[in-house]
Order: structure tokens, then sequence, then C-alpha cells
């Protein structure tokens, strides 16, 4: 079978090489499909025979408009980064959701409080994660219209950006959804807190833990298990997630 990922941009991306590592001397293939629009991402996804595609950043909530089935946590997030396509009836998952909830789980417990900067659909993902777990979750996002419109929905509450240094005081956990650095994010106090960080390529908050004491989970663990999700799903066959997680660990 036949699997790429979607994205813009992608060409660093490490998905290729984990699937590889995943299926060693497997018939399945997976590629990279930088394209400058998702339109032109389906078309080519429908044109050239893929089983699957991983979605990622912009396409995640815009790729819903060419699917017809969503599994429920899809339904919740208004956004996906899996279609699996069968009999010609695409169907819509997300895998970041498990991709947290693996990162997270055993550093929180329920009811503690838990601050998500961002409210695409990376940081959509983290806040339902989170909340799955029992935790009292706020996300922040720049745009208050988005962040009302998913927070409402879904039940969990929101504040403005002018917020985000109270907010992280008052947090057990802080996830930076963000996968741009963004300066007013060197400036605050990590005393004490978790942090789970989706950008592993360039990430920002790393020098928490030592100047601040804080536990920093690195975005390589919400790839990782994100990934192994994906897969599966992909193939039926359970990946080899040792050989996964060593890969990650020695890039």
């Amino acid at each position: 079978m036949r699997f790429a990922l979607i994205g813009n941009p992608i060409s660093h991306s490490l998905s290729p090489a984990l699937f590889k590592t995943a299926y060693p001397g497997s018939c399945h293939t997976y590629e990279l499909l930088e394209t400058t629009s998702v339109e032109e991402a389906v078309k080519r996804f429908h044109n050239e025979g893929f089983n699957g595609l991983n979605v990622t950043a912009p396409y995640k909530e815009d790729i819903l408009r060419f699917t017809d089935k969503r599994d429920p946590i899809v339904e919740k997030l208004c956004a996906s980064n899996l279609l699996l396509i069968n009999n010609g009836i695409v169907s819509a998952f997300n895998t970041d959701y498990y991709g947290v909830i693996e990162s997270i789980k055993g550093y929180v417990s329920p009811t503690d409080k838990v601050v998500v900067l961002g409210c695409g659909g990376a940081g959509k993902a983290a806040a339902l994660a989170a909340r799955s777990t029992g935790c009292e979750v706020t996300i922040v996002n720049r745009s208050m219209y988005k962040a009302k419109e998913f927070s409402t929905r879904v039940g969990i509450k929101y504040n403005t950006i002018d917020s985000l240094e109270d907010e992280i005081i008052g947090c057990n956990m802080f996830i930076n959804s963000i996968s741009t650095n963004m300066e007013i994010l060197d400036n605050m106090d990590y005393t004490g807190k978790i942090i789970l960080e989706a950008n592993y390529r360039s990430p920002q908050l790393s020098f928490a833990e030592k100047k601040f004491n804080a536990k920093y989970i690195s975005g390589k663990s919400w790839l990782l298990y994100q990934a192994v999700q994906s897969f599966q799903l992909f193939t039926s066959i359970e990946p080899d997630l040792e050989s996964m997680r060593f890969m990650i660990n020695n890039i």
C-alpha cells in the first residue's frame, strides 16, 4: 500500500524515515506530498493511488471538506491528521489526540490545571486529550473567536493571549502547540511546571528544565505516539515501537 504526508512545508519531516523504521523490509511505501494548497494535495491523493495520508499544518482543518466519514474525536476537534480511503470512501481520524495522551500520562492527575497555547489542529487535540485525563483545561489563543467557539463546543475554558502569564503561573502543565517561536514565551516563569512542546525541530522551551526546574517533555514524544497510532490505522499491523523510539531519540 502507498501512504504519504501532506502539508507545507514538510521537507524536514521525519515521517518517511519513521515509517521505514516501524516496518523494516515492508512492501508499503511512505512519501512526502508538499503542495501549495489542500486542493492540490487531495487531487494527488486520489489521482496517484494513495491508500492513506497523514496531514500536518496548515491543512488539518481544511482537509475535512474532502472527507466522507469522521471518527468521534475528529467530530469534536473539527481537525484531522489522518485520512484513509476504502472503496472510494474517505474517512478522517485524529492521532494527535492519542499522541498527547501517551505523552502526558504519568505526569498529570485529575483536577490538575493544564494550559494549552494555540487553537489550531494540534492545540485543539492537546486540549481535548488533557481534558480526557480529568484535568481542568484552559486554551489560550490570539484569535478569541476561534478559542471561544471551540471551548464552548467541547466544554473547556478559554482566555486571551494577554492572560498567558497568569495562566502559566496557576497551572500544573503548559502545552505549547505553536510551531513557531513566540517572544512572549521567553519571559515566563516556568518554576516547577510540566511542559510539553509540539515543535521538536526547534524547541523554544527546553531551557526551562534547567533554569526553572521544570519537567520538559519533548515534542518527539508527541511525534512518536501519534505516528504509532497512524501506522496501525494504515496497515493494521503493530509497528516496531522500540526501533521508532530509538530513532527519534537519536536525531
